[in-house]
């Protein structure tokens, strides 16, 4: 399958470089990161590419800011929900520290995810609930 991957964290990267930590980042900044993101999910899918948006997403107002860009052209979302229990990302944030196989996440930055955080609640959404073997969900949901 061929598409075009956007991540909020990339974006972040190449404008401020590899070891830039979130909390250093001013509301100025974070907007220039959403704004290149933005675009580049646009300028993408005029281009006609499939584009995967991998950002949290974590409110409602956020999903429904790049559903408004396939909107207007014309295009058709898929929203996917890894819905994954507070539980099961805070073990996996600690262990992160330990192994640091990707950047860290601060104790409240991740605190104000989960707190903001409002789970999708449109029909169009597809939903993958941990523990569920990820081959199968993938064959239920996208393979036809």
């Amino acid at each position: 399958m061929g598409y075009i991957r956007i991540d909020l964290d990339d974006v972040k990267f190449s404008l401020f470089g590899n070891d830039i930590l979130d909390e250093k980042i001013d509301k100025q900044g974070w907007d220039k990161v959403y704004q290149k993101m933005y675009k580049q999910i646009e300028d993408n899918l005029k281009n006609d590419k499939t584009v995967i948006n991998d950002t949290g997403n974590f409110t409602k107002h956020e999903r429904d800011l790049v559903k408004e860009i396939a909107d207007k052209l014309g295009l058709e979302t898929i929203e996917v929900f890894i819905d994954t229990p507070t539980e099961i990302a805070r073990q996996r944030l600690l262990e992160n520290k330990k192994i640091k196989k990707r950047f860290d996440v601060s104790e409240n930055d991740f605190n104000s995810t989960v707190s903001e955080f409002e789970p999708p609640e449109d029909n169009n959404v597809i939903t993958y609930k941990h523990p569920q073997p990820i081959e199968d969900w993938i064959i239920e949901n996208f393979q036809t």
